[in-house]
C-alpha cells in the first residue's frame, strides 16, 4: 500500500520559551512613573462619546453612522485637566461611550496603541455583559450576544466578512487585535444603524491620522509560549502616523501593520454515541443476556477514541488611512484594510469504534452502570480500529477599500457620502490517511472527569501488522465573496426646541458569494502499511490520561505536504470540482431611513432620544445543482453506479422589511439615567441555508427498504424577524465607576430551524425510494429574555498604593424558548445553540505608579453545542459549565516603554461535553496554557 521507513518521533518537543525580562526586577529597580493622578471619586458631568474617544487616542470611525451621541453635552467639570492614562483612560472612555450613546452600547477601548485588554478579539468581547463566546483550538472564534448568534460584524461602521460557504459574517479569529483602537457592541438598533442582526452589532474601530495631534509612532514585539504544544511563537506590530498643514489643507497619513504567529495543541478524549438495547431485537436480547441484564434498561457506547491535534495560525494585517481636510467644512477619509489569515490543524486520531453496528461485550467481564442503566465501565471484544493522520488548512484574505466624504455646508447641516468595496477569498484543504484493523479487547471506564480506556490487539498497536487496510480522503473547497456598497446620509441640527436633529439616508449594497467544493474523494488502500512513524503519546493530556500507550501511524511530516502525500500513496490527481459542488448567492439591498433626535430638557425629568424607521428591500438569487446518481442493473442482477446527471437549480426571492425603532433616555439625576428602547430588526439566512444543491443516490436492491437520508438548503427562506424591548438603568458615580442593570425581551418570528421533509424519488429504471431530506424552514417562533448587571470602579478612596485597586464584574441571565430542531435521542426540547443561561465575569484591576495588572475570570454554565454533529449518532451535544482564568501585568518603565507579561488559561480548563445526559460523556478537551512577554514603545 505505502512505502517508506519507520521513524521514531515525539510530538510537540520544540524548544520552549525562555523569559528574558523580569518585570518584578524592573519595578524594584525603579523609574520615573508616568504622569497619572487618581481622579476624584465624584462623578464628572457627561462627556460626548466622540470627545471621550479622542481623549483616549481614538475617534469615532469615519463613515460610522451608528456613533450617534448627545449633540450638546454638558460642560465638562473642573477636574477635566487631570491626566489619565492606561487602564483608567480606557475604562473612562468606554464608560463615556456607553453613557452618551444614542442606543444601548458597551465598548472596549485599547489601553494603548495596539493593546486591547485581551490579545484575541473574541476573548476581549467575552468581558462584556451579555456576550458569550465559542472557542476553537484554544482561542475565541465566534460570539453570541444575549443568547443569539445572529450577530452583525462591521469595520468602522461598514460591512466586513470572511468568504465562506456557511457564514455571512467575519471570523473573529482572523483579525489581529493590534490593528484596532476599540470595539463597540450595539445591543439594540436605531434607524440609522445597518440591519441584518437579531442580537446586536459588533463594530471594530481602527485609528485615523486625525486622531492624533501630530506625529505618532508605536511598535511592539511579543513572544508567546504554548505549554501543551511546547512551542514559542513571535508577533510584532508597528504604527506610524503624522499630519501636516499644507497649501491645500491639512493632510494626515497613518499606516499600521501586525504580524502574528501562534501555535496550539488540542487533546481530546471522545466517547462514541450511546445506543439503548432493544429487548425485542434478537441480537440486543442476546447482548442483554450476556451482560446479565435481561429485563433492565441498558445503554452502551459504541466505542471511544482520542485526538491529538497540534497546529499553527498566522495573521498578517495592514491598515492604511489617508485623511484630507481642505477646509473646516470638508473632510475626506480613504482607508485600505487587509487581513491575511492562515490556519493549519494536523495530527493523529485513534479510535475503537463500531459505528452503528452492535458492539460485543466480553462474556464474564465486570460491567458497571449508572442508576438509569447507562454504561459506566466494562470490556468489549473484536472492535474495529481507526488510526488516522490528517491535516486541515484554511487560508483567508479579506481586503476592504473605503472612501468617505463629510461636508458641512452650514453649521447646521452635515452631508456624508461613503463608498466601499470588499473582496474576500478563502481556500480550504482536508487530507486524511486512515489505517484500519481490529482490537482484540476494548476496556472503557467513563466514571471519572477524564475517561480512560485500553485497547489491545494481537500484534500490538505499535506494530504495522495490526493495520490490514486503509483509505485516503481528500477535499478541496474555496469561496469568494465581494461587496459593493454606497451610502448617502444627511443630518440637520436645529438651534433650539425639542427637536435636536433629523437624519436621513439611503444605502445600496451588492453582496455576492461563490463556493466550489469537490466533496470528499475516497481512495481505498490495500497491502501492508508503510511510511509509518512511531508516535509517543506519553504526554497526552499532560500525562493525566490512563490510555493504551503508544502507536504507529502514517507519517505526519508526509501528510503536512499534500503533494507528497498523494505521491507516496500513488495518487496522481487532485479531486475534481463537480457542478454539484458549486453554488452562488447574490444579494442586493436597497435601503432608506429617517430618524428624528429630540431633547426635552424643560421637563421635570429631562428626556432625550430618537425615533425613526428603516425600510429595506432585499433581492436574493441563488444557484446550485440537483445531482442524481442512478444504478445500472445487468441481466444477471448485478448493479453498478451510472454517471451522475446534473440539473441546474436557480431560484430567486425578494422581500421588503419595515423596521421602526424608538430609543428614550430619562435623566433621573445628573448621575442616574434610565433607558427604554423598542425596535424591530431582521436577520437574513446564511448562505449555506439558501444553497439549493441536492444529491440523491439510488439505493441498491439490498438497501431499498432501509432509511435513506440526504440534505439541502432552502432558497425560499424568509429573514428571521424580531420585535424587541430593552431597558437599562445606569448609575455613573465616578469617572471610572458605574453600575448598570439591563433587561431585554425578543420575540422572534420566522425562526430558521432544521426540519426533516419526506421526498419520494423515482429513478431512471423505475425504482422509487423515499428519502428523509434534512433542510431548513422558518419553522416557528422563538423567544429570548434576560437581564444583565454590570459594575466597575477604582477604589480611589483607599490610602496610598491601595488606591490603584479596581474591579469589574458582570452577570448575565438569558432564557430562550425555541422549537426543537430535527434531532434524535434522550433530549427533545432543546435551547438555542451556544446559549448559556448564566455567565459572569470577575476582573481584578490594579494600576498605580509603574505597575498595571489585571486578573480576569470568565464562567458560563452548560450550553447546547450542536443539535447533531458528525460521528455523534445524530444526538444533541451539551458542554458542561466551565471557567477560565487569565492575567496580565505591565511595567511602564518610561513614558515611552512598557513591558507586559500575559497569562491565558491559567486554570488549565478542561472543557467537557455530553450527549444530553451527564452519564453519557462525549468529549473531554484540553488546550494550551499561554505565557506571553510583550515589549511596547510609543512616541
Amino acid at each position: 500500500m505505502m512505502t517508506g521507513s519507520m521513524v521514531r518521533t515525539r510530538l510537540g518537543r520544540d524548544k520552549g520559551f525562555h523569559a528574558t525580562v523580569s518585570l518584578l526586577a524592573i519595578a524594584l529597580a525603579g523609574s520615573a512613573a508616568q504622569a497619572q493622578t487618581a481622579p476624584p471619586q465624584d462623578a464628572p458631568a457627561p462627556v460626548a462619546a466622540a470627545e471621550a474617544q479622542q481623549n483616549s487616542g481614538t475617534a469615532a470611525p469615519s463613515g460610522d453612522q451608528g456613533q450617534a451621541v448627545d449633540p450638546s453635552p454638558t460642560t465638562p467639570s473642573a477636574g477635566d485637566d487631570i491626566v489619565v492614562t492606561g487602564v483608567r483612560a480606557s475604562l473612562q472612555s468606554a464608560q463615556n461611550i456607553k453613557r452618551n450613546a444614542a442606543q444601548i452600547v458597551d465598548s472596549i477601548v485599547a489601553e494603548d496603541i495596539g493593546k486591547l485588554p485581551d490579545r484575541n478579539i473574541a476573548e476581549a468581547l467575552q468581558r462584556i455583559s451579555g456576550v458569550q463566546i465559542q472557542r476553537a483550538f484554544g482561542e475565541g472564534s465566534s460570539v453570541a450576544i444575549r443568547g443569539l448568534t445572529q450577530v452583525r460584524t462591521e469595520l468602522n461602521g461598514r460591512d466586513i466578512f470572511t468568504a465562506s460557504g456557511s457564514s455571512n459574517s467575519l471570523s473573529l479569529e482572523d483579525v489581529p487585535s493590534e490593528l484596532l483602537a476599540g470595539i463597540d457592541v450595539y445591543k439594540n438598533p436605531s434607524a440609522d444603524l445597518i440591519e441584518d442582526q437579531l442580537s446586536g452589532t459588533i463594530n471594530f474601530r481602527t485609528r485615523k491620522p486625525f486622531d492624533f495631534d501630530g506625529a505618532k509612532a508605536s511598535a511592539s514585539v511579543t513572544n508567546t509560549y504554548y505549554d501543551l504544544a511546547r512551542r514559542s511563537k513571535p508577533a510584532a506590530s508597528l504604527l506610524l502616523s503624522d499630519r501636516w498643514s499644507t497649501g491645500i489643507g491639512e493632510i494626515g497619513i497613518l499606516a499600521s501593520a501586525s504580524y502574528q504567529k501562534t501555535a496550539f495543541r488540542q487533546d481530546t478524549i471522545s466517547t462514541e454515541p450511546f445506543y439503548t438495547l432493544d429487548p425485542t431485537n434478537a441480537g440486543d436480547a442476546a447482548t442483554l443476556a450476556t451482560l446479565g441484564r435481561t429485563g433492565q434498561t441498558t445503554t452502551l457506547p459504541h466505542g471511544t477514541g482520542i485526538g491529538e491535534v497540534p497546529g499553527d495560525r498566522r495573521r498578517f494585517g495592514v491598515d492604511v488611512s489617508l485623511q484630507w481636510r481642505p477646509s473646516d467644512t470638508l473632510e475626506f477619509t480613504g482607508e485600505y484594510f487587509r487581513n491575511d489569515y492562515k490556519l493549519r490543524s494536523y495530527g493523529y486520531s485513534y479510535f475503537a469504534y463500531t459505528s452503528g453496528v452492535a458492539i460485543t461485550p466480553q462474556a464474564g467481564a465486570p460491567f458497571t452502570y449508572a442508576p438509569n442503566g447507562d454504561f459506566q465501565s466494562g470490556t468489549f471484544v473484536d472492535v474495529p480500529i481507526g488510526n488516522n493522520t490528517s491535516i486541515g488548512a484554511r487560508h483567508s484574505v479579506t481586503t476592504d477599500y473605503s472612501l468617505n466624504a463629510k461636508w458641512r455646508p452650514t453649521p447646521n447641516l452635515t452631508i456624508t457620502a461613503d463608498g466601499q468595496y470588499v473582496d474576500s477569498k478563502t481556500n480550504n484543504l482536508n487530507s486524511i490517511v486512515g489505517l484500519s484493523g481490529t482490537a482484540t479487547t476494548l476496556t472503557q471506564d467513563i466514571r471519572g472527569d477524564i475517561p480512560s480506556f485500553q485497547i489491545t490487539s494481537a500484534a500490538g498497536l505499535a506494530s504495522p501488522a495490526t493495520y490490514s487496510n486503509g483509505f485516503y480522503l481528500d477535499n478541496l473547497n474555496n469561496s469568494k465573496g465581494t461587496d459593493k456598497v454606497g451610502r448617502f446620509d444627511g443630518e440637520y441640527r436645529f438651534d433650539g426646541g425639542i427637536l435636536s436633529s433629523i437624519k436621513a439616508g439611503v444605502r445600496y449594497a451588492d453582496r455576492r458569494n461563490r463556493t466550489n467544493d469537490t466533496g470528499y474523494r475516497y481512495t481505498g488502500l490495500t497491502g501492508p502499511a508503510g511510511n509509518l512513524r512511531y508516535v509517543d503519546l506519553g504526554d497526552f493530556f499532560r500525562g493525566d490520561a490512563n490510555l493504551f500507550g503508544d502507536i504507529q501511524a502514517f507519517s505526519l511530516p508526509t501528510v503536512l505536504n499534500y503533494d507528497a502525500t498523494r505521491a507516496t500513496l500513488g495518487i496522481t490527481s487532485t479531486p475534481t470540482f463537480q457542478p454539484s459542488g458549486t453554488n452562488t448567492q447574490a444579494q442586493k439591498t436597497y435601503t432608506g431611513y429617517l430618524a428624528a433626535f429630540f431633547k426635552a430638557d424643560a421637563l421635570p425629568v429631562p428626556i432625550d432620544g430618537n425615533v425613526g424607521v428603516r425600510v429595506v428591500r432585499t433581492k436574493v438569487a441563488v444557484t446550485g445543482f440537483y445531482q442524481q446518481i442512478d444504478l445500472i442493473t445487468a441481466p444477471d442482477g448485478t448493479q453498478q453506479t451510472a454517471a451522475p446527471t446534473f440539473t441546474a437549480n436557480d431560484q430567486s426571492n425578494d422581500y421588503t422589511s419595515v423596521l421602526p425603532s424608538l430609543n428614550l433616555r430619562a435623566h433621573l439625576t445628573e448621575r442616574l439615567q434610565l433607558r427604554f428602547a423598542a425596535s424591530k430588526n431582521i436577520s437574513r439566512p446564511n448562505f449555506n441555508q439558501l444553497n439549493p444543491t441536492l444529491t440523491i443516490t439510488e439505493p441498491g436492491t439490498a438497501q431499498i427498504d432501509q432509511q435513506h437520508t440526504t440534505s439541502t438548503g432552502n432558497p425560499f427562506l424568509k429573514p428571521m424577524r424580531s420585535s424587541n424591548l430593552d431597558a437599562s438603568l445606569e448609575w455613573y458615580f465616578a469617572r471610572t465607576g458605574s453600575v448598570s442593570v439591563a433587561g431585554f425581551y425578543k420575540n422572534i418570528s420566522n425562526y430558521i430551524q432544521t426540519v426533516i421533509v419526506p421526498r419520494s424519488v423515482t429513478f431512471t429504471d423505475g425504482v422509487t425510494a423515499l428519502y428523509d431530506v434534512t433542510t431548513y424552514d422558518n419553522a416557528s417562533k422563538a423567544k429570548v429574555k434576560g437581564a444583565e448587571i454590570a459594575y466597575q470602579q477604582f477604589f480611589d478612596f483607599l490610602p496610598g498604593a491601595l488606591s490603584g485597586l479596581g474591579m469589574q464584574a458582570n452577570f448575565t441571565y438569558v432564557d430562550s424558548e425555541a422549537p426543537s430542531p430535527a434531532s434524535q435521542g434522550p433530549v427533545t426540547q432543546l435551547p438555542l445553540e451556544g446559549l448559556s443561561k448564566y455567565n459572569y465575569n470577575l476582573v481584578g484591576i490594579y494600576e498605580h505608579g509603574l505597575i498595571s495588572a489585571r486578573v480576569a475570570y470568565n464562567w458560563r454554565n452548560k450550553f447546547l453545542v450542536t443539535t447533531s454533529a458528525n460521528g455523534t449518532g445524530n444526538l444533541p451535544i451539551f458542554q458542561k459549565s466551565s471557567g477560565q482564568l487569565d492575567a496580565s501585568i505591565t511595567a511602564n518603565v518610561t513614558p515611552h516603554l512598557s513591558l507586559t507579561l500575559n497569562g491565558t488559561n491559567l486554570t488549565n480548563t478542561v472543557r467537557s461535553t455530553y450527549y444530553g445526559i451527564t452519564t453519557r460523556p462525549r468529549d473531554a478537551i484540553m488546550s494550551d496554557r499561554q505565557i506571553a512577554g510583550v515589549a511596547r514603545i510609543t512616541f
